[in-house]
């Protein structure tokens, strides 16, 4: 899994490929696709634009998407899931040790409302449903920018995803109590 910059990946490329090509998949939250970071669906499309994990190691990115193993990407396209107040008011009145944390870092924070895009990986792992993926070939340029182009697909990419289904997936799971620890 893969939610920041590429650099440890493409070190670990750069080490030993062919280890590296025996892992079943890479699920990478990266890049952008057909929609950039403003492109919320309420007003035209301003089109793809470099996105911070890819921009920030371009040639570890390269390197990944040139690899031959198996990615699962989820770009800016399905990850913009806004926690908003609702949501917020909910998860910190919860009390938990998670929720508590979770409140302390968004008071921690400058947005108003933070945007989640690297949970639609994690929760992707666990429910692959909740974002569905299309197969497509996508080349990191120069710039950080991820383009689709013709050709055999090196990415299983999620172009499109539910935010509320999202979060009734999440949210129970981040409210739950933990469990005792045993005692010794």
């Amino acid at each position: 899994m893969a939610i920041g910059p590429l650099t440890n990946i493409g070190a670990a490329i750069e080490k030993d490929a062919a280890t590296f090509r025996k892992l079943k998949r890479v699920v990478l939250m990266g890049g952008s696709v057909r929609k950039g970071y403003a492109d919320t669906g309420y007003e035209p499309n301003h089109g793809p634009q470099p996105e911070y994990n890819i921009l920030s190691d371009v040639p570890a990115a390269q390197k990944l998407f040139a690899s031959g193993v198996p990615i699962f990407m989820m770009p800016l396209d399905s990850t913009i899931l806004k926690l908003d107040e609702v949501k917020r008011e909910v998860l910190f009145k919860q009390g938990t040790p998670l929720t508590d944390e979770l409140a302390l870092l968004y008071h921690e924070s400058e947005r108003l409302t933070p945007t989640l895009f690297d949970a639609m990986a994690v929760a992707y792992v666990i429910q692959p449903e909740l974002c569905p993926v299309t197969k497509l070939r996508i080349e990191i340029e120069k710039d950080g920018l991820t383009r689709e182009v013709n050709g055999e697909p090196n990415a299983s990419v999620c172009l499109e995803s539910d935010s509320e289904k999202f979060f009734r997936f999440a949210m129970p799971r981040w409210m739950k109590p933990n469990l005792p620890r045993a005692h010794n």
